[in-house]
């Protein structure tokens, strides 16, 4: 039997309107592909909260009927993807002697090793901010999705969110219109030629680099955002040994999205090794390999 209402897929999570805590699966329409009310799911917290309501319930609490369902709208075809030219990357490949994030990772790594890392994940310089860097996202096919523009701190490796978060496109400072970003895992590139080591994924690209430094017998990538990690864009490690290492704060989030998906296991490391200070933080594997 098909029930017209049921819990949610994919692992998006709301705040729960009895414990207030982000673990709320609401219910959905199945014919229209809407939303019932707020308050209308079910918390996964079963043993400490257990707040369920469904949809009957629902309807019986608030004297309504369920409606005759709206024609579904047809989702929109998502754009092919733009891309950056690859002699404007090149460019940008050079300076690195005004590129904070260069001259700090020779502080760590010293000078050898941090130029094979920068010259592997294809760190560029920029002139948008002084000291700033570019982190190329190239994928599978050698295209190159989009530069991010960041600027850190030279002595201590820290991004510069002061007086604002230095982070920029290099679509937006050439101003090209349309372009339609989809971003690929930074140090995608890497795989075609290396199809052998275990693939790490991180964060950050900053994480990334210096996981590359400490740990390079695994082949390190970054998602660029802990709301990148997407199924879809993990297609193209089909078939290699992958372990996800989440910041502290987005375990449960990337076990969720990691569930099903063959060959993927997630690292606990940080969990088990953080101390309340380290959560409230927010620290990630970079934090602990650096200490």
């Amino acid at each position: 039997m098909e029930y017209r209402y049921h819990l949610e897929r994919g692992g998006l999570k709301y705040i729960c309107p009895a414990c207030h805590q982000t673990r709320f699966v609401r219910y959905v329409d199945t014919e229209t592909g809407e939303h019932l009310s707020e308050d209308c799911g079910r918390c996964d917290r079963e043993d400490s909260c257990g707040f369920h309501l469904r949809p009957s319930e629902y309807f019986r609490q608030t004297g309504t009927r369920p409606t005759a369902a709206a024609r579904r709208k047809e989702p929109m075809p998502e754009p092919e993807p733009s891309f950056i030219d690859a002699e404007t990357a090149g460019r940008s490949l050079t300076a690195y002697e005004q590129n904070n994030f260069a001259l700090w990772l020779v502080r760590v790594f010293g000078e050898e090793t941090a130029f094979q890392l920068v010259d592997a994940y294809h760190v560029g310089t920029s002139k948008h901010w002084p000291g700033a860097c570019i982190f190329w996202q190239q994928d599978v096919t050698g295209k190159l999705r989009g530069g991010k523009i960041m600027l850190y701190n030279k002595e201590t490796g820290r991004r510069v969110t002061e007086p604002f978060p230095h982070v920029q496109w290099v679509h937006k400072v050439l101003k090209i219109q349309p372009y339609h970003l989809r971003q690929c895992l930074f140090g995608e590139h890497l795989l075609v030629a290396d199809r052998e080591r275990a693939v790490g994924i991180v964060e950050s690209e900053k994480t990334t680099v210096v996981a590359a430094g400490f740990m390079p017998e695994m082949l390190w990538l970054a998602t660029a955002g802990k709301n990148n990690l997407k199924a879809e864009r993990l297609d193209v490690l089909g078939g290699r040994n992958v372990t996800l290492f989440p910041d502290l704060g987005a375990f449960e989030k990337w076990e969720e999205i990691a569930r099903g998906m063959p060959g993927v296991k997630v690292s606990d490391i940080l969990e088990r090794r953080a101390s309340e200070a380290d959560r409230a933080g927010g620290l990630d594997l970079a934090d602990y390999l650096l200490r």
